[in-house]
């Protein structure tokens, strides 16, 4: 599980093919973990993401037709704390399992929205003797938004993933994701139709790929 006090500074970028594969979703991530605790980390990272969507962005198009705006090439810049516990799991069978409940709070510099997140995970490392080669791992992450929205949950994703340990240094794999969002009234909607609000939820599958470094 590592030592106390390890820092561990890390990037990561990660891809997405989201809405039926219709709008590209990127980020990329750059920060660092501190092992405070033989089990538990704390991080603190800023993200820079492309193709984010938020209530507001249900607009009338200049053809008088409602419609999603086009975020794909718009840039969000995101302020991360992390905190991480994790626990071996020798019980389950074949050994090398890990539990873990990832806990988030974000703050989007661009649109001052702040949420929380809240993603219980287990993984499973297949060794090399004493080394990893691999990670696969399942994970629920739930989004609570602090200061906007209509919902006390807005989003919750359903992961099956993997990650594949190329160097000591970099890791890199797949993920598929079921994801579900719970759409509010946008500002837009509410000053053409006063009085009028709804809450729309969506489903669907959302593949993607990640790339992991460590900095150290």
């Amino acid at each position: 599980m590592g030592r106390s006090g390890i820092f561990q500074p890390l990037a990561e970028t990660t891809q997405r093919w989201q809405y039926e594969g219709q709008r590209l979703y990127r980020e990329a991530m750059v920060g660092a973990y501190a092992r405070v605790e033989r089990h538990l980390k704390l991080g603190a990272f800023y993200r820079l993401q492309h193709g984010a969507r938020h209530d507001d962005d249900w607009f009338k198009n200049p053809s008088g037709v409602w419609a999603w705006r086009n975020t794909t090439g718009r840039p969000e810049s995101v302020l991360v704390l992390d905190a991480t516990p994790r626990l071996e799991l020798p019980f389950l069978p074949g050994g090398h399992w890990t539990g873990a409940l990832k806990v988030r709070y974000e703050r989007n510099v661009s649109n001052a929205q702040s949420s929380v997140l809240a993603a219980p995970e287990l993984a499973w490392f297949w060794m090399d003797g004493l080394e990893p080669r691999a990670t696969f791992f399942l994970r629920s992450e739930t989004w609570f938004p602090l200061n906007f929205g209509e919902t006390a949950v807005y989003e919750q994703w359903w992961y099956a993933a993997a990650l594949w340990h190329a160097r000591p240094w970099l890791s890199l794999g797949p993920q598929i994701a079921l994801r579900e969002e719970t759409w509010s009234t946008s500002a837009a909607f509410r000053a053409s139709n006063p009085g009028a609000d709804y809450k729309v939820r969506h489903r669907s599958w959302v593949p993607g790929f990640t790339v992991v470094a460590r900095l150290r």
